[in-house]
């Protein structure tokens, strides 16, 4: 139980708890799994890192579940809050060009929309913006909801031209 083979295994059922949306459940395995290539492999190897991305990934699911309740309860700071946690750690575990990191910024932007914080919902959808054009490309249905949120931003900040 000390191999990194059982690592591996330890990984592959922790993703597919992690498919199933069982996410206690993944995190079980892959914490399991990272503590065995910690010491099998250490901390600096390719496959130590990979298992941390996994981790990382299971905790910013979580914490955006946790944001969708608390913004579909009407408590937008502890929304807002949980979201910001979420962002650093998709960035950390996927970087600023992952499509999952845009959704983060378009749920916190909408946070901010909805406090009518116009200003600061804009930056987030902008930055949404630039990700989704890039990564899914202009025809994309979710690039036009971005549109759409840019310009329903626009609008309520009466520059109408641009909305």
């Amino acid at each position: 139980e000390s191999h990194p083979s059982y690592a591996t295994t330890l990984s592959n059922i922790g993703e597919i708890y992690y498919h199933q949306g069982d996410y206690p459940k993944a995190l079980e395995y892959y914490l399991r799994c990272q503590q065995i290539k910690k010491m099998t492999l250490g901390e600096s190897h390719p496959s130590y890192a990979i298992t941390l991305s996994c981790i990382g990934q299971i905790y910013s699911a979580t914490l955006s579940n946790i944001g969708e309740i608390y913004y579909h309860q009407g408590d937008y700071p502890k929304a807002l809050e949980y979201f910001l946690r979420c962002q650093q750690i998709v960035k950390m575990t996927l970087g600023e060009s992952h499509p999952s990191y845009a959704i983060t910024l378009s749920c916190i932007g909408q946070i901010y929309s909805d406090q009518g914080d116009y200003p600061k919902a804009l930056e987030y959808y902008l930055r949404c913006q630039q990700i989704k054009k890039m990564t899914l490309g202009e025809s994309h249905p979710s690039y036009a909801t971005t549109l759409s949120n840019i310009g329903e931003i626009y609008y309520h900040q009466g520059d109408y031209p641009k909305a």
